[in-house]
């Protein structure tokens, strides 16, 4: 996540009462250290202010560690209902589908997860360098393109495409990276895929960083919340909300 991205979601929020968006879940959410230490802008910028409006907030990841609240696989029938289990009212998608292999899939089921009502904020690179975590595929959606991958009837509350910065950035907070590019740059024949990654770095030191950014929400007359609920490409057949209260890094 992006300073600017979090600062957008959560100025975008503010329109909407604490009732109306708790418990928040946020799949992917890394651990407490990622979110206050190693960008402790997520944080200070997105989660402290929906903590002080008394918004609870559910961590789920896939991995376990301090500040996960709920280790689940969405994409597996048993970690889907595990977060159903939750009834999030809203749920946050941030920088997850590029990292996925059917992101429509994947925002399906976020989508599934949700009470008539409920609110889908999602949030993808629209240009931004590859980075595995652990496999980035590429997708570079427009917020059209996201709303068009979700299934169901929905409503689009906001769409934006952000600039988040550029390479520069990198570069004025740890400028002895760019030696790395300068040194490999004469020798593509050591490695052409690493050679070319590295070169890439010129170009996102002059084109800027973007985010597609979008908050759909599920139509309030969709049924009764706790009802089965149609899983795309799969057979079509709990955690509590805990505030967060970190020490600042």
């Amino acid at each position: 996540m992006q300073e600017a991205e979090a600062k957008w979601i959560e100025s975008t929020l503010r329109a909407f009462s604490p009732e109306d968006l708790s418990p928040i879940l946020d799949i992917g959410s890394q651990t407490l250290a990622f979110r206050t230490q190693e960008k402790p802008y997520i944080h200070d910028d997105l989660f402290a202010p929906l903590l002080a409006r008394g918004i609870s907030v559910i961590y789920s990841d896939l991995q376990e560690g301090e500040g996960i609240d709920l280790s689940a696989n969405l994409l597996e029938d048993d970690g889907f209902n595990q977060i159903k289990a939750t009834s999030p009212r809203t749920i946050f998608c941030n920088n997850v589908l590029e990292h996925v292999l059917d992101p429509a899939e994947f925002a399906n089921r976020c989508f599934a997860l949700l009470p008539p009502g409920g609110r889908l904020v999602i949030t993808v690179p629209n240009s931004y360098p590859h980075h595995r975590d652990p496999i980035d595929t590429m997708f570079r959606p427009t917020p059209d393109e996201i709303c068009a991958l979700i299934d169901a009837p929905l409503t689009v509350l906001d769409a934006e495409i952000i600039e988040t910065g550029s390479y520069r950035d990198n570069l004025k907070k740890r400028p002895w990276i760019i030696y790395r590019q300068i040194i490999r740059l004469p020798f593509p024949f050591l490695g052409w895929t690493r050679w070319k990654r590295s070169m890439k770095k010129f170009y996102w030191m002059i084109w800027p960083y973007r985010q597609s950014c979008v908050i759909i929400q599920k139509p309030a007359s969709c049924g009764d919340a706790d009802s089965d609920t149609d899983l795309p490409h799969r057979d079509r057949d709990p955690a509590k909300p805990s505030p967060e209260t970190p020490a600042q890094p």
